[in-house]
């Protein structure tokens, strides 16, 4: 009978352990600056909770070899500018918010125009110039999953101005 209370005992201390540390998150605003790639080793995460949870314009959460995994978080009226992948297609996802997709072959004639909102995916094919725009009046959380990596490991810019200034593509 002892043996079983202090398994109970065990069980219900590593229980409360556990309840404390559940509603601490990582991608809270005071830690996001804080957050390492967490890249070319396992990893798991609940990827709504941090789409939704990041304040960040851009994030690069996870940078592996042949993949990249960026949270990013645009303003109203911010957009990820028209650029073009040539050899790598790109995944994004609209966890919240309305955005207008914008693509094409040609940098002058972007012929795909879509509004999508939360829940929705875009797939943009290698070649395609490309173009996102927070068309919404709250902020447009998306991940989005690039092959190769397109960003350095760890960047982190807070806002649309700031990855402006180390536009890299």
């Amino acid at each position: 009978m002892k043996k079983i209370i202090s398994t109970h005992r065990w069980f219900l201390l590593c229980t409360l352990v556990l309840l404390m540390f559940a509603g601490t998150n990582v991608f809270s605003q005071e830690n996001s600056t804080t957050i390492e790639d967490e890249g070319k080793k396992p990893w798991i995460i609940d990827i709504e909770e941090a789409t939704l949870d990041n304040s960040h314009y851009r994030m690069a959460v996870w940078t592996g070899k042949d993949m990249q995994l960026v949270l990013m978080s645009l303003e109203p009226g911010d957009e990820i500018d028209l650029e073009l992948h040539s050899e790598n297609d790109q995944f994004i996802r609209i966890e919240s918010g309305v955005a207008r997709v914008l693509m094409g072959e040609e940098k002058d004639d972007l012929t795909f125009d879509k509004t999508i909102d939360h829940d929705w995916i875009t797939m943009i094919p290698a070649g395609y110039w490309h173009k996102i725009v927070n068309v919404g009046q709250e902020p447009l959380k998306i991940y989005t999953l690039y092959g190769p990596p397109q960003h350095e490991a760890g960047t982190i810019h807070e806002t649309y101005e700031e990855a402006e200034e180390h536009h890299d593509h």
